[in-house]
């Protein structure tokens, strides 16, 4: 499948700004060319429920054990990752720096700052050695909490022994 060009238009100190993007509509999507792996979530979600919510505590004390430094805590999973904020601030606390607050949204207003966010997180992400996380930002931001989790528990299983 070949790409579209997608006019992108932003506003930038009162002015607009256009870009061309190539996008690929379905090509190379994993679900739709049917190599979609299931994964312990997916299994999770269908097949225990009821074990979603010690996944869930699990992960939410993880997470706050590092966010308290800060004095933030996570109390909902659904909705307090979903503009990317806690994100970057954990990934930096994991690996031990200051994000500068310049770098990112601290107060993301609308869907493309929160999905700026999070693909920010993303890049914290690889460049500390994580794989490229398989869940997209647009996900994220649209409040998908199987991909969260995931994204989430790839943090753990790094840095489940970091204090």
């Amino acid at each position: 499948m070949s790409p579209v060009s997608v006019i992108v238009v932003q506003k930038v100190d009162g002015q607009l700004q256009t870009r061309r993007v190539l996008e690929e509509i379905t090509g190379a999507n994993e679900v739709i060319s049917g190599t979609f792996e299931r994964d312990a979530f997916d299994t999770l979600f269908d097949h225990a429920p009821d074990k979603l919510n010690v996944v869930k505590r699990s992960l939410i004390n993880f997470v706050n054990r590092h966010l308290n430094k800060v004095n933030l805590e996570v109390t909902e999973l659904e909705s307090q990752f979903h503009d990317g904020v806690y994100f970057v601030l954990l990934v930096g606390l994991l690996e031990g720096y200051f994000v500068p607050l310049y770098s990112f949204h601290l107060t993301p207003t609308d869907f493309e700052q929160k999905v700026h966010n999070v693909n920010f997180a993303f890049q914290l992400m690889m460049d500390a050695g994580l794989a490229r996380p398989k869940a997209r930002a647009e996900d994220i931001v649209n409040l998908d909490l199987k991909s969260t989790l995931r994204i989430l528990y790839n943090l753990f299983t790094k840095y489940k022994g970091v204090e």
